[in-house]
């Protein structure tokens, strides 16, 4: 590899990439001004400034995080062959765990792919790629799925503000194949409408596929609401799975008329209340009203997307969790989920046990979990081990 090909890391960064940390920094490149002119998404060699060689990957000179590992082996090329085989890996993975294709298949940095995120949904395929190095590779991507998979369609839904931090262009588009309406999924014996275009993300949350059937089988005839509910995926399974009713709350007009298509789906609608609203407004509605549930779901999206907005974040998760509290029965059931990275576990339990604490009621955390196994963890990047879900019992 050519010298301007070469990225010179400091030693805490060599350290951290020894033990398996896929990033390096703008501040820890000796040369940084010297390949401060290599084109976004270009592949490197990092090496430790006598030379040693560290890793493979590509670089990006516009944002702070510069580098991207893809390989801690000298032998190992970039090329469609690597590509074509971390996604065969992943498959071959995944597979395991699930019979039927309805999963994530490849998770960013802990399948080897930096920013790249792709789920599955049969024959259908949601793709989001928030790095210029994966952009650029993005044609050996497509093909391996084509090889792969076989699919009928994929869609780009590259619509992330990480993608503005790389410099590259927001767009959702159909990169291959036909789609002329939402697709079907079943997760958990049960039947979904995903709409992977217009939904949020990549179209569904599969990461909480075991937290939804822990729920479930909590509000087995019982009451349970689903807040922030989007497509239904909590309250939906819990009322497949035998709750007695279930109510579902959102801001959005699209997600409840998607739940609205979901209940009838599974031949729920008679126990189904549906609510249009901002979340913390009808949760005071209810208070005021008297109404009380069994399981109280509760599953926000990020409050905290940068560490700038740790203590609002905060703040806004222990109000939540003191909202939610008078709306459940006594002896019932809170389940409180996070996405933000950036919140600490200890500080979200702490956070989110104030926020209870202030109703005066006795009450015990019984299980905390994360997202489920086709999302898995790279150790040394916190980053990826994003969700946390706690589950509160009251003891009144």
């Amino acid at each position: 590899m050519s010298e301007q090909h070469i990225i010179k890391i400091d030693e805490r960064s060599f350290k951290r990439l020894r033990l398996g940390y896929p990033w390096v920094f703008r501040s820890e490149v000796i040369n940084a001004k010297r390949v401060a002119d290599l084109p976004a998404g270009q592949i490197v060699e990092f090496v430790r400034e006598k030379g040693d060689f560290v890793a493979r990957g590509f670089f990006n000179p516009k944002p702070q995080l510069v580098g991207r590992v893809l390989t801690f082996r000298l032998e190992e090329k970039i090329d469609k062959d690597f590509i074509f085989k971390k996604i065969e890996t992943a498959l071959r993975f995944r597979d395991s765990l699930y019979s039927k294709p309805f999963y994530r298949l490849i998770h960013a940095e802990s399948d080897g792919m930096p920013g790249v995120i792709i789920d599955r949904y049969g024959d259908v395929i949601s793709c989001q790629i928030n790095t210029a190095g994966m952009d650029v590779l993005w044609p050996h991507i497509e093909e391996a799925l084509k090889t792969l998979v076989n699919p009928r369609a994929i869609v780009l839904k590259n619509d992330t503000a990480a993608r503005e931090t790389e410099g590259l262009e927001k767009e959702v588009k159909l990169a291959y194949g036909e789609l002329h309406d939402a697709v079907k999924i079943e997760e958990n014996e049960t039947e979904f409408f995903v709409d992977i275009v217009e939904g949020q993300k990549t179209g569904w949350f599969f990461d909480q596929r075991d937290n939804r059937a822990w729920v479930a089988g909590l509000a087995k005839g019982k009451s349970i609401i689903d807040i922030f509910c989007h497509t239904g995926g909590f309250g939906i399974t819990a009322g497949k799975k035998g709750a007695e009713s279930v109510t579902f709350v959102d801001s959005s007009a699209s997600a409840i008329k998607m739940v609205e298509k979901n209940a009838a789906l599974n031949g729920i609608a008679d126990k189904c209340h549906l609510i249009e609203g901002k979340a913390f407004d009808v949760m005071e509605e209810l208070e005021r009203t008297g109404k009380v549930f069994d399981v109280v779901s509760v599953d926000p999206p990020a409050f905290i997307k940068s560490r700038k907005d740790m203590a609002s974040g905060m703040k806004g998760y222990n109000k939540l969790a003191k909202l939610a509290t008078p709306l459940v029965k006594k002896g019932g059931i809170l389940f409180f989920a996070s996405c933000s990275h950036h919140a600490d576990l200890k500080e979200l339990t702490d956070n989110v046990s104030e926020g209870i604490s202030r109703s005066g009621r006795p009450f015990q955390l019984i299980k905390t979990a994360g997202a489920a196994a086709d999302h898995p963890v790279n150790p040394f990047l916190p980053e990826t081990g994003y969700l946390k879900a706690l589950t509160f019992r009251f003891l009144d």
